[in-house]
């Protein structure tokens, strides 16, 4: 499969959903987009689609749920959900614009942030009771990170040795304004080793890169955080690296110049 274009395609079905429903979050959601694809169509997040009842099967918390277009696109592509349970986005008793558990395919509810990695402690030693190889994986935002749940959650996880994958969008933004390398972000490396974590950075956007440590960390018997070196909005010039598209439905003529630049 050329996950580049089915990258493509993904983009073009939030770009639609979010100009027809008047809501979405673009800019966090296109720069999420390619790790997405990479966890769901290279068989990094094992699931069989039939039966999503197993117990066996991989959890995923996208924490980052005001990205939930992406993932609503991509359970339809894979026949995880309807086409009228697609439609219903931003219609009353419809999909939300945050994802809920009433969602096939949805693992956590989200929209408050700072949870995701303590849920995926739980459900790792879960795994581990239950002498379960499920894996248990999540994507965050790079801003969540300031959350003092995120580094409890972390230190417990180092502690016990658990199996979780965590990825970081690092797009450099938050809703307000831009996240620079000072603080933690500047200290990741050291911190998350002396914690006792596997830790890699990455072109987020790279798919070979995504794929490839992602299947690192699948291997790994100690806890593995990725930082994703995204950028906001990504496919779009328009809205690459502007603040201002975290919120923002596009016009009729931005609609129209964003679908030529994702054919």
């Amino acid at each position: 499969m050329n996950l580049n274009e089915k990258a493509k395609d993904i983009r073009r079905k939030v770009l639609d959903a979010s100009y027809q429903k008047k809501m979405g979050h673009l800019g966090g959601t296109y720069s999420c987009i390619d790790i997405l694809v990479a966890l769901y169509y290279d068989n990094i997040i094992r699931i069989n689609y039939s039966n999503l009842k197993n117990n066996n099967r991989d959890r995923f918390i996208l924490s980052k749920g005001h990205a939930c277009l992406a993932l609503y696109a991509i359970f339809l592509d894979l026949g995880i959900i309807n086409y009228d349970l697609y439609e219903s986005y931003h219609e009353n008793g419809g999909l939300g614009a945050q994802l809920d558990i009433k969602c096939p395919g949805v693992d956590w509810n989200t929209g408050s942030l700072g949870h995701s990695i303590g849920v995926c402690c739980g459900l790792s030693l879960a795994a581990r009771i239950d002498e379960s190889n499920r894996r248990i994986l999540t994507l965050i935002g790079d801003a969540e990170c300031a959350e003092g749940s995120i580094w409890e959650s972390i230190v417990f996880a180092g502690q016990h040795k658990l199996n979780i994958i965590v990825i970081v969008d690092r797009n450099r933004m938050s809703v307000i304004e831009k996240l620079g390398d000072e603080s933690f972000f500047k200290s990741y490396p050291i911190m998350l080793k002396d914690l006792d974590w596997d830790y890699y950075e990455i072109n987020g956007h790279d798919f070979g890169q995504i794929v490839n440590t992602l299947k690192i960390c699948c291997n790994s018997l100690k806890p593995s955080m990725i930082i994703a070196n995204t950028i906001k909005g990504k496919g779009v010039s328009f809205m690459e690296d502007k603040i201002n598209w975290h919120h923002g439905v596009p016009s009729d003529d931005q609609y129209k110049r964003a679908m030529i630049e994702l054919l």
